[in-house]
């Protein structure tokens, strides 16, 4: 199941959704909203995510489809909220369910690397009243270099 919302979820129902007697292991990522406690100046009151919804299903429905192949994975979850959230506020959760917890847990791992390089999404921190785009990342390209190995794209 994929789903982009403005609306909030509730982890343990979800979590229901997905469960069933078959799986023996589960991986949950479950992102929130934090504060930038490196940045005092100007500290983060909210973010905004913004997509383009028809562009990111379909590419979050394509890492699924690969982590289900390459992990024998029984049943994928994917999350992801846009609009304007505040801290604390959950944004993204990744549910894995397989036979056995290793695939689970890689699964959860490629998923997570693979959207936050490969979604068309996009992040603004709001502070002092102010949007700041959020840019790409290294070490999120260099998590996401990894699963070369795994994954032949």
């Amino acid at each position: 199941m994929i789903k982009i919302t403005k609306n909030a979820f509730n982890l343990e129902e979800e979590f229901l959704k997905i469960q069933d007697n078959s799986n023996g292991g589960y991986s949950f990522f479950l992102g929130t909203v934090r504060e930038d406690i490196k940045n005092k100046k100007n500290k983060i009151q909210s973010i905004i995510l913004e997509c383009y919804e028809k562009l990111a299903v379909k590419q979050l429905s394509d890492i699924r489809a690969q982590a289900i192949k390459n992990w024998n994975l029984n049943n994928c979850l994917i999350i992801h909220r846009i609009g304007k959230l505040f801290l604390g506020e959950k944004i993204v959760l990744i549910i894995t369910a397989s036979a056995h917890r290793e695939n689970a847990i890689r699964a959860c791992e490629f998923i997570i690397d693979n959207l936050k390089v490969n979604v068309a999404l996009w992040k603004f921190n709001v502070s002092n009243g102010e949007e700041q785009p959020v840019n790409f990342k290294n070490k999120d390209k260099e998590k996401f270099l990894k699963w070369s190995e795994v994954i032949k794209y």
